[in-house]
């Protein structure tokens, strides 16, 4: 019996967004689940899928975003973060 509410393993890789992310975390964007017009704009600054991301700062209480993505940086609201999937990035060694 099939259940809508089944997941695959590759599914649950999406749950992570934006977010959810933490000051200093890294991740990979997977998917950006926005309105086309918006995604050009993200597009256009860098923040698109494959780009790697670093959460500088995140605001109290519902705030924005404070991030880089590549050599620019961006401040995004968490309900437009909130459309970005992403990939987390493991540890990196210097």
């Amino acid at each position: 019996m099939n259940t809508p509410n089944s997941t695959t393993s590759h599914q649950v890789n999406f749950q992570l967004t934006l977010e959810k992310l933490k000051h200093g975390d890294k991740a990979t964007v997977l998917a950006i689940n926005v309105e086309d017009e918006l995604k050009k704009r993200f597009f256009a600054l860098g923040l698109k899928e494959g780009a790697h991301i670093q959460v500088l700062r995140k605001a109290k209480f519902g705030g924005p975003m404070h991030l880089r993505v590549g050599t620019s940086e961006l401040i995004l609201r968490l309900k437009e973060a909130s459309c970005i999937c992403l990939r987390a990035s493991v540890a990196e060694s210097v």
